[in-house]
C-alpha cells in the first residue's frame, strides 16, 4: 500500500509486485493510508477534509467519511477493525463504524493541533498527542476524555501505547520522552539525554526497552523498569525521524535526513549495516 501527492493510494502485490488498484477520488493530497487488521479494507486520510474506506479487494469506495472541518491528517483502524479513528487540522480526532461510515464521536479537547491518534492494542481507548503539551486519552465506546497526560515543555509529537495496553509514552518538543501509566495518568519516567526534539519513541515487543528518535541526529535505547539511558544510537549525520523494533526486539531500524536507515543490534548499541541509496532524506523504515 503507497500514498502519493498525485492524490492517488496504490494497492501493489507483494508477490509480483504488479499494481492491483489504484484508490483515487480526493481532489487533494492523501495524507495516509492503512489496511484494516484484516486486510480486507483500506482507510485513507485526505487534505480535502474527508477520509474512505475502499474495499482492498476490488478497488471500490466503500464510503466516504464526512465531518471534519480541515485537512485529515491520519486515519486508523481498531484492532478488531469494527472503528476507525481520523484526525484533523480542525483540532478534533473522529471515531467512526466501519461497517456504516456513521460518525459515532467528536473528540473535543484539545486546544492545538493533533499529531497523533491511534487505538490502544485493546481497542479499549483512543490516544491523541497535541500541540498544546498535552495527550489524552479517550474511551472508545463513548468518547468521553478519561485523562489528560499533562508534564512536557513542547508539543507532543507522538504517542504510543505498550502492547498490553497498560502504558503510554509520549515523545515531545522538549527534548524527552515519558513513560505513563495509563490507568492513573502517572508519570512513571521521565527519558532526559536528547540534544534535540525527539520526533517519535516505541516499546519493544517485550515491553522491556523503548527505543527513541530525535533531532539530534542520534536514536537511544531505555530501560523501561528503570528509565536509564542503556545505548545511543550514533552514526547518522542528520535528523533520525523515525525508529522502530524488528518484532523480535533484537533489531532497531532508524531512518534519516541524512539518506540512509541503519539497522542496530539493540543489545549492544551496535550499527550493523548502513542501507544507503535514497537521493533524498528517508522518513520512515520498517520491518516486513
Amino acid at each position: 500500500l503507497t500514498v502519493s501527492h498525485d492524490h492517488t493510494t496504490k494497492v501493489w502485490s507483494a508477490d509480483s509486485g504488479k499494481c492491483l488498484h489504484t484508490l483515487g477520488c480526493h481532489e487533494c493530497a492523501i495524507k495516509a493510508a492503512e489496511f484494516s487488521p484484516d486486510g480486507t479494507l483500506v482507510v485513507t486520510a485526505c487534505a480535502d477534509g474527508n477520509s474512505c474506506i475502499w474495499c482492498a479487494d476490488s478497488g471500490k469506495l466503500v464510503y466516504t467519511l464526512r465531518g471534519h472541518e480541515g485537512p485529515v491528517q491520519s486515519a486508523a483502524f481498531s484492532p478488531n477493525g469494527k472503528s476507525a479513528v481520523t484526525l484533523s487540522d480542525d483540532l478534533t480526532a473522529k471515531i467512526w463504524q466501519v461497517e456504516s461510515g456513521q460518525c459515532l464521536y467528536t473528540l473535543h479537547g484539545h486546544v492545538r493541533n493533533l499529531l497523533s491518534a491511534i487505538f490502544s492494542p485493546d481497542g479499549q481507548f483512543v490516544l491523541t498527542a497535541s500541540a498544546d503539551r498535552t495527550a489524552k486519552m479517550w474511551c472508545a465506546d463513548s468518547g468521553e476524555c478519561l485523562r489528560t497526560l499533562e508534564g512536557h515543555g513542547g508539543q507532543i509529537w507522538s504517542a504510543v501505547c505498550s502492547p498490553d495496553s497498560f502504558l503510554v509514552l509520549t515523545a515531545a518538543e522538549d527534548r524527552s520522552a515519558k513513560i505513563w501509566i495509563a490507568e492513573s495518568g502517572e508519570c512513571l519516567h521521565t527519558l532526559v539525554g536528547h540534544g534535540g526534539r525527539v520526533w517519535r519513541a516505541a516499546f519493544s515487543p517485550d515491553m522491556l526497552l523503548v527505543l527513541t528518535a530525535s533531532l539530534d541526529h542520534t536514536a537511544r535505547i531505555w530501560s523501561t523498569d528503570s528509565g536509564e539511558c542503556l545505548h545511543a544510537l550514533v552514526g547518522h549525520e542528520d535528523s533520525v525521524s523515525s525508529a522502530v523494533f524488528s518484532p523480535d526486539g533484537s533489531l532497531a531500524l532508524t531512518a534519516s535526513d541524512d539518506k540512509s536507515a541503519r539497522l542496530w543490534n539493540t543489545a549492544s548499541g551496535m550499527c550493523l549495516h548502513m542501507l544507503e541509496g535514497h537521493a533524498d532524506c528517508v522518513s520512515s523504515a520498517v520491518f516486513s
